[in-house]
């Protein structure tokens, strides 16, 4: 079949449209990826030595993870605990330690053994043991921090969490996800803290002209206390600065004479702003420092 030159000079016009369409509706098609790629440093660690690969792996034997068991117990018994009506949350508690642990091969460093711990507080009627202080030892699951409570609906209960990492860190590094400010550095004798605060939004479903009793929303806190030696605290630092993030190490950045040996305390508070504040005031660094290497 032959076209007329009418007829060919449609198609070919028609081809033309086409090709020029198909880039612009790729450019206009929503990037199903990029919501859900993860951002330049959402989770930024520091690495001031680069001897993951030259470590030779093994598992830590019994006696040194009792004694980083023993120092974990000691540390979170010594944190400052929220007070009434606060209680600890039913969720069975449990603490940790890492079954592994290395030495970096050429060297007689070691890369320490892990520790980790959580406990949860609520305020409110079904909220744990009444006669239960939270000082007994006994440790949570530790978890992300960042947006944990934040659903509950019951009027006035609160929420608040403490972390305690023991040789490198754990939990939300890239800050809290709700709106609010820039994490930023809270300068304190003997350590370094990181701070963010959210910025409570006010639901109209909530709100009832007559309603006086409801107290306004406290903005919810993240808390991060670092006690580090003074090399690795000048690369949090450095790396808070250039982040805005509540920057975490690993072990292998913390390294140590021995296995068991305490190199790093790290302690998080999530919770209402001044119940954070108040407890991060409480906290005897001097006698936490006594703890690490001189």
């Amino acid at each position: 079949m032959r076209l007329t030159p009418h007829a060919f000079i449609f198609c070919c016009s028609m081809l033309l449209a086409l090709a020029a369409a198909e880039p612009a509706a790729a450019a206009s098609k929503p990037d199903s990826t990029r919501s859900t790629r993860s951002t330049p440093n959402l989770n930024p660690q520091v690495q001031r030595n680069n001897v993951d690969s030259t470590v030779s792996w093994t598992d830590a034997v019994k006696a040194s993870q009792d004694l980083v068991m023993k120092l974990l117990v000691k540390i979170l018994q010594a944190t400052p605990k929220p007070s009434t009506p606060f209680q600890l949350a039913e969720q069975e508690p449990v603490d940790e330690v890492s079954h592994k642990t290395g030495m970096v091969r050429g060297t007689q460093r070691w890369v320490p053994i892990e520790g980790w711990a959580q406990r949860e507080y609520e305020t409110g009627a079904e909220t744990g043991n009444p006669g239960d202080t939270g000082d007994n030892g006994d440790t949570g699951d530790l978890g992300e921090v960042g947006g944990i409570g934040a659903d509950d609906d019951t009027a006035g209960s609160k929420f608040l969490e403490i972390q305690v990492a023991l040789n490198g860190t754990r939990g939300l590094t890239s800050g809290l996800a709700t709106k609010s400010d820039k994490p930023h550095l809270v300068e304190i004798e003997g350590a370094l803290a990181v701070e963010q605060t959210s910025i409570p939004v006010a639901d109209s479903t909530h709100v009832k002209n007559d309603d006086s009793r409801r107290a306004p929303e406290e903005p919810m806190t993240l808390y991060r206390l670092y006690l580090v030696d003074p090399d690795l605290e000048i690369h949090v630092r450095k790396l808070q600065k250039e982040t805005s993030s509540f920057p975490g190490f690993g072990p292998s950045q913390v390294l140590a004479d021995h296995p068991d040996e305490l190199r790093s305390i790290v302690i998080s508070f999530y919770g209402p702003k001044s119940d954070v504040e108040t407890l991060a005031r409480k906290i005897d660094i001097s006698a936490l420092r006594r703890l690490l290497p001189g």
